[in-house]
């Protein structure tokens, strides 16, 4: 909302998206996949840190594609998501 309000936006939305599947869906591999592509992209700053080894992330990884295999397996997560709509302009204000 920050960005939005700092832009002169008036909030018009706010609301949650809802991003996942779960077994048996046939979007579920790529919801799996996305995760794993999420995860795998903070690969470097994860090593970094020094909390986990390059071992340790790569099997967690390999874990994770195992567990997505599952026929009990479900991801989901909401998203924040807010709207904002800038004013009309009034044409007789000086520009």
């Amino acid at each position: 909302m920050t960005l939005l309000h700092d832009a002169g936006a008036v909030p018009s939305r706010n609301t949650l998206l809802f991003f996942g599947a779960c077994s048996g869906d046939p979007l579920f591999p790529i919801v799996v996949e996305n995760m794993a592509g999420v995860v795998s992209s903070a690969r470097d700053a994860v090593l970094a840190a020094g909390t986990v080894g390059r071992a340790e992330f790569d099997a967690t990884l390999g874990t994770f594609a195992a567990w997505g295999r599952r026929p009990d397996a479900a991801l989901w997560y909401a998203v924040c998501w807010a709207e904002g709509k800038r004013p009309e302009r009034d044409p007789s204000a000086a520009t």
